[in-house]
């Protein structure tokens, strides 16, 4: 047993931190943004039935979903990102989530109170989606998009 080391120079001890995977945020952002853009498309379903003043009982399980996918993708992003440009999309990112989340779910509440007074119905009938959040989305997910390397965009 020549190799092994005996008296103090042989005690183990975990000196290093243990490992954790470093994820890119970049990575992260794009694939918040990408889920989130496919979502916008079913919110627009929903708040387009609240708009038609559908039943509720038929609506809300689409959009109760939604609400909570949008909160849960806000979750999943970086708490914040070391460069400029990942952190000014983080944020445009995070807003959008936020508000679209927002909407869905007041859009709902609206539609379920509809019935106490006209006024409540008229703005039900005018609700018109996702609105500048939804643009600015696209517009992130896009220079996210652009950003990838020639190999993985094809």
């Amino acid at each position: 047993m020549a190799g092994w080391l005996r008296g103090p120079e042989a005690v183990l001890a975990d000196t290093l931190a243990p490992s954790t995977p470093r994820v890119d945020d970049r990575a992260v952002l794009r694939r918040a943004a990408a889920e989130a853009v496919i979502l916008q498309d079913r919110a627009e379903a929903v708040l387009a039935d609240v708009r038609a003043h559908g039943h509720l009982g038929l609506i809300a399980p689409r959009g109760g979903p939604l609400v909570r996918r949008f909160f849960s993708l806000r979750d999943e992003l970086p708490r914040g990102c070391a460069d400029p440009d990942d952190e000014r999309l983080r944020h445009v990112i995070d807003v959008a989530l936020h508000s679209h989340a927002l909407v869905v779910s007041m859009s709902m509440d609206l539609l379920a109170h509809e019935w106490r007074s006209q006024r409540l119905a008229d703005v039900v009938g005018r609700i018109e989606g996702l609105g500048a959040a939804a643009v600015a989305l696209d517009a992130a997910y896009a220079e996210l998009s652009a950003q990838l390397p020639h190999s993985l965009a094809t």
